[in-house]
């Protein structure tokens, strides 16, 4: 009798591959009961689904070279499905999660057999005769086992026993009508959209988890009981109790350093499903910046300790992984599954559910009923917010739940996230935000040019000699923090930070910025200050900005000295650079901004009266925010509607460079990389690649180019532009660059 397998290095025979599967998709209805409610009797038809969707495997074209067959096995494994005693209904479900369990459906146009008469034999019935060959397998191996493998699922003494194989199986295989289960599809799309998601979702899930070694999915442990390990049930502060006996969806207003994770936690604690005192719903804690959310992930850590239930989620999550020393290949795998219960990620990993990018009907089946937790919701552009309210619409369909926190929000943007949902409002008392009060506000005449005279003047340096910390100047542009930079290390000891540098470069100067804080006299940063990192400097000068980015820029000085209640200056000039007007639309928000510092000149900054006069920050230009905002809502929403389960979507590579721009390696290292690439030290690379603006890209093209990655299609982007560990990436071209 000849053997079939599913796998192949190591070897796994089909039943065995089958039956993993089918524990992991168990583990899932285990936990996921939910899906029941959504779409009755979904974990049935998925069983089935799970069972047949790799028999096609058996064809001795598969077994004899799996890679170079020429044909998909999902074809040959659809046409089971006529053995089963269902309705044509729920046959047609199965058939259509089993044959896409791969490719999606028009992906396979072409490829799927359309009988013509007067036409002779098709592809299709050569390979059905190369899988009959293995006939007598399927018949005294793989389905005898289809009875315990039924009783086993199903857990009781009558399990339905849906399959029985007919003795004419053979001659009907090559009779199944795949035209007709398409047109099927088409005229009951809209009726069937939520049934046939998750039909693709539970299988994919199920086989995914089968080939990475995996038999079932985690839950997460009681929150309040890891929590009272950091911070007993007594010691809660007032919002956080609030929280912990909230149900439905929250927005929360409260103070950085006030405990709004463990507030979202036991906001979460209390809205999750459970089993046997364990957490089945998935949590997504979502954060806007990779720095933010890495350093969530290790404060989740700190809590869980478990890497396997505490995932990470951005483009760069699996050098992080990496640089931390955790086991990155097999984790950043199983991030991507219905595997990790709590994962900290950017709300562009769950816009691919909604766009429609790869496997999207599993993200969208990962996503029912779950629990959402935006922190930094401000910190969006209005393209980026409207299609987060897009998501937040299309959500409550599907039973999510939500939690938005934040330390500054405009009133304008608590309506719009008002109007996608009912939400219940904490706010903290006035009386409880103003211990939380550490700055004295004090608005400068000039800018960054004279940024010495400045120093002195204000006897900055002085403060930085009295407190062994140094002090923070902070720039709108990269550009004119560099400039800033060069004319401060004349003088001073300095550390610049800003996102055009390496990877690596970056991560080791805000690691001796962490470990020998006292060694700088000065830091000179971008906007990435504002969430990277957890140091509290002795002062700040900054350009002006937006209210609200100031006041994230405010929290890197005196970071605990609410404890105390100690109150420090900061400052704030009233004159940016031209290339600021780029960066703020509309730049009224900053006008503004400094327009009500300036009436709080030498006074402080009380907490209290921050969400008041962010407001009044946005109030001129609000109404053309809300509009752009809801435009943006609108459009998401028309996509994400024309989104079909079991079709192509947007495309993944057009979609991350929609958001996240570019990467590139500075020329200077093109020959290391090369390196790397040739000794398959691929993780390494990522040292070498630098953040690059579409605006960048795009003016400096001609200073770009490709260098191949030795994978068929893939490639780096190499940046002919000045570069060097002190200052960044340049806009300053490299004369004689190895331009390919």
């Amino acid at each position: 009798m000849k053997l079939c397998y599913a796998k192949f290095n190591p070897h796994q025979f089909l039943e065995c591959h089958t039956l993993d599967a089918i524990n992991v998709l168990k583990s899932i209805k285990n936990s996921f009961s939910w899906l029941e409610e959504l779409s009755p009797g979904i974990f049935e038809l998925s069983f089935y689904a799970v069972l047949l969707h790799d028999i096609g495997k058996c064809a001795r074209g598969f077994q004899k070279k799996k890679n170079k067959w020429g044909y998909r096995h999902e074809i040959l494994s659809a046409p089971f499905v006529q053995f089963l005693d269902f309705p044509e209904r729920e046959r047609n479900l199965i058939a259509l999660a089993i044959l896409t369990h791969h490719k999606t459906l028009d992906e396979l146009e072409g490829i799927l057999p359309v009988r013509i008469a007067n036409i002779g034999p098709l592809e299709f019935d050569e390979k059905l005769e190369e899988l009959l060959e293995r006939a007598e397998y399927i018949e005294r191996m793989f389905l005898p086992r289809v009875p315990n493998i039924e009783a086993y699922y199903f857990g009781t003494t009558k399990p339905p026993k849906r399959f029985h194989l007919p003795e004419d199986w053979k001659e009907r295989l090559g009779e199944f009508d795949f035209q007709k289960l398409k047109e099927w599809y088409d005229d009951h799309l809209e009726e069937e959209k939520e049934t046939l998601t998750f039909m693709r979702g539970l299988l994919n899930a199920s086989d995914h988890l089968a080939s990475a070694g995996e038999t079932g999915i985690l839950r997460l442990p009681d929150i309040v009981e890891r929590l009272e390990l950091k911070i007993p049930r007594k010691k809660l502060r007032p919002l956080q109790v609030a929280a912990s006996n909230s149900e439905g969806n929250l927005l929360l207003r409260a103070p950085t350093g006030y405990g709004k994770t463990e507030a979202a936690l036991l906001w979460a604690n209390r809205n999750a499903f459970r089993k046997k005192g364990e957490i089945t719903s998935r949590i997504f804690y979502i954060l806007p910046y990779k720095a933010s959310i890495n350093a969530m992930h290790r404060r989740m850590m700190g809590i869980f300790s478990d890497p396997a239930i505490i995932g990470v989620l951005h483009s760069s999550a699996s050098f992080y992984l990496y640089a931390s020393a955790l086991e990155y290949k097999r984790l950043s795998s199983l991030y991507h599954k219905i595997y990790t219960p709590l994962k900290v990620t950017t709300p562009f990993q769950l816009m691919k559910a909604f766009f429609g990018v790869g496997f999207h009907e599993m993200l969208k089946t990962e996503l029912s009923e779950s629990l959402l937790i935006f922190d930094e919701i401000h910190a969006y552009e209005p393209n980026v917010l409207g299609i987060i309210l897009a998501m937040l619409e299309e959500l409550k369909s599907m039973g999510a739940k939500a939690m938005v926190m934040t330390a500054t929000l405009p009133d304008f943007l608590e309506e719009l996230i008002k109007n996608t949902a009912p939400f219940k409002e904490l706010k903290a008392t006035a009386e409880e935000l103003d211990k939380f009060t550490r700055h004295r506000v004090h608005v400068v005449d000039g800018d960054m040019a004279s940024v010495r005279e400045l120093i002195k003047e204000l006897k900055i340096y002085e403060k930085v000699r009295e407190t062994s910390r140094p002090a923070l100047i902070t720039c709108n542009s990269v550009d004119r923090a560099v400039s800033v930079y060069k004319e401060l290390s004349e003088d001073y000891r300095v550390l610049p930070l800003h996102s055009r540098f390496t990877y690596g470069d970056r991560e080791a100067k805000e690691k001796a910025l962490l470990e020998r804080m006292s060694d700088y006299d000065f830091v000179v940063a971008t906007q990435v200050v504002e969430v990277s990192l957890d140091v509290s400097f002795s002062t700040i000068l900054t350009e002006p900005a937006p209210l609200d980015a100031l006041i994230q820029r405010f929290g890197r000085v005196n970071r605990q000295g609410w404890r105390e209640g100690r109150i420090e200056d900061v400052y704030v000039l009233t004159k940016g650079s031209e290339a600021d007007r780029k960066i703020y639309k509309p730049y009224k928000i900053v006008e503004e901004s400094v327009k009500i510092l300036q009436e709080l000149d030498g006074n402080e900054l009380r907490e209290s009266k921050i969400s008041e006069l962010v407001s009044q920050v946005y109030l001129p230009v609000s109404s053309k925010l809300e509009r752009e905002v809801e435009d943006y809502r609108e459009r998401a929403l028309e996509v994400f509607r024309s989104v079909k389960p079991m079709m192509k979507g947007e495309d993944e590579q057009r979609f991350y460079e929609m958001f996240n721009g570019l990467e590139a390696v500075p020329g200077v290292y093109q020959g290391r990389v090369s390196e790397l690439l040739d000794r398959k030290m691929g993780m390494e690379v990522h040292r070498y690649l630098t953040p690059i603006p579409m605006w960048l890209y795009y003016a400096e093209r001609e200073n770009f180019h490709r260098l191949s990655d030795k994978r068929p299609g893939r490639y780096i982007l190499v940046a002919e532009l000045e570069y060097n560990p002190e200052t960044g990436l340049l806009r300053i071209p490299v004369k004689g660059g190895d331009m390919l």
